[in-house]
């Protein structure tokens, strides 16, 4: 309320002294020819930047260029025509294009009026009431120019200064920020540089601003250009930082969502093995505890690789996978990953014996696990893994099961994230990573994964590998 209570008595100082000041001026020229000269160049410069801008209707400048013709007016007219040119001004800007707060419009108006009451005095004081202050070579209209600005851009920032100090800070970021940027008195002056050049071009015949208006429209198409060059850059800067924050963001959810589930499978194996050591080595099976116990090491090590590769993706901050292929032996690969499977669901191996594949190899442990993992719980369990290099210098990897096959309609979403068939969904555990993950492996290291019908039932998952010689 304090800030209400300091624009009241601003507004009562800005009605009141225009009709108490008797600044007269001997003008050539009609006044009411002038006011209405001031008033048309306003109107100018609010559609001139709206076409430029676009038809923007937005902004939190309300003082920019209308403090051009009220200063203009101070230089030109006796004081009370600022009670008409500044309300019909601002009048039309506000319909136009600027949308601010109304107490906050009528103070800055109120604002602008003061300030060119300073100019008037400056005005007065200089060249008293003579009409044409530009005659002879132009010095001390000139004087009078500049010192009259600085008078009004003086009063102005006193008075919006006093208004952002009252105010809550929240509600005057922006006048803050503006008032302590050098750009605001750049542009302020430069705003005021204008209305004294037309005031100056007005004094010495009102057909002079026909050669002022064609530099103006210039000036103002130059200085609208740039802040909106740079709005554009500011939010292409913004709109790069934004889609490097989505992509990290969803970096980091893939990271933890991969962590989850490529942990959550060995563990799963490792329990269900260690049960199966247990009570191997109760009935004194020392050959079926051996067995149980190679599992849940080579769970083991899968899981510790899996953090490196983790810690890898990390540390490269690439927000993909990454890889290093090496030589691999595919027989080895597949003979481990089939015996790793429970008993009863371990399928047939084929490979050549010297097949050899570029692939990282704990990449490559990991697709085959994601393969027979989804094999086990939506096919009852693989019962093929075979390899086979083709004559395009691939080797083709491929899990068959004999399962109900993939519906037709949750075809294209097979490899997406967090895809689940709507069918399985509820009967069957899992988080719907499994084949992305395993897509996102294959391609990190050159290959791709694909899925097709297996005859007469089942479904066929082909991973295709850069063979190496």
């Amino acid at each position: 309320m304090v800030v209400r209570g300091y624009l009241l008595v601003a507004g009562a100082a800005a009605v009141t002294l225009p009709l108490v000041l008797d600044l007269p001026v001997d003008a050539s020229i009609p006044v009411w020819v002038t006011a209405a000269a001031l008033t048309l160049v306003s109107v100018l410069n609010v559609e001139i930047s709206r076409m430029i801008t676009g038809g923007l209707a937005r902004t939190q400048q309300p003082h920019k260029a209308l403090s051009a013709w009220a200063f203009a007016c101070a230089l030109l007219l006796p004081p009370v025509w600022l009670l008409l040119i500044v309300p019909t001004t601002y009048a039309h800007a506000r319909w136009r294009s600027i949308r601010v707060p109304l107490w906050k419009w009528v103070g800055s108006a109120a604002f602008l009026v003061l300030a060119a009451i300073a100019a008037a005095l400056v005005r007065y004081a200089m060249v008293d009431t003579q009409a044409n202050w530009m005659h002879g070579d132009g010095g001390r209209g000139l004087a009078t120019v500049v010192v009259a600005a600085v008078a009004f851009l003086a009063v102005e920032t006193l008075l919006f200064s006093g208004s952002a100090l009252l105010n809550d800070a929240a509600d005057e970021v922006w006048l803050r920020q503006t008032l302590t940027s050098w750009s605001f008195y750049a542009t302020e002056s430069g705003v005021l540089v204008i209305g004294g050049l037309l005031s100056a071009v007005w004094t010495g015949g009102a057909w002079f601003t026909l050669l002022f208006i064609p530099v103006y429209v210039l000036a103002q198409r130059a200085s609208l250009h740039e802040p909106l060059r740079e709005r554009a850059a500011t939010a292409a800067q913004l709109a790069r930082k934004n889609e490097e924050l989505e992509l990290a963001n969803r970096f980091k959810i893939d990271l933890m969502s991969m962590l989850s589930h490529e942990i959550g499978n060995p563990l799963t194996a490792v329990q269900g093995w260690a049960q199966l050591a247990e009570e191997a080595i109760a009935d004194e099976e020392p050959q079926t505890a051996r067995k149980a116990l190679a599992v849940i090491e080579r769970n083991a090590v899968q899981i510790r690789a899996v953090l490196y590769d983790i810690f890898t993706m990390v540390s490269s901050d690439r927000g993909a996978l990454a890889a290093a292929p090496e030589p691999c032996l595919v027989h080895h690969h597949l003979s481990a990953a089939a015996s790793g499977r429970p008993p009863g669901m371990q399928p047939e191996v084929e490979c050549p014996e010297g097949l050899l594949a570029s692939v990282q190899p704990g990449h490559f442990d990991q697709i085959l696990v994601n393969l027979l993992s989804n094999a086990d719980k939506y096919a009852g369990g693989a019962t093929r893994v075979s390899a086979v290099a083709r004559p395009d210098g691939q080797v083709e990897v491929r899990v068959e099961d004999c399962g109900p096959g993939v519906p037709t309609e949750f075809r294209d979403h097979l490899f997406q994230r967090f895809s689940r068939g709507a069918e399985t969904a509820p009967d069957v555990l899992g988080s719907g990573l499994g084949l992305f993950i395993t897509r996102e492996l294959a391609r990190a290291n050159g290959g791709e994964v694909r899925h097709s019908d297996r005859t007469p039932a089942g479904s066929v998952f082909v991973v295709t590998l850069p063979q190496s010689a």
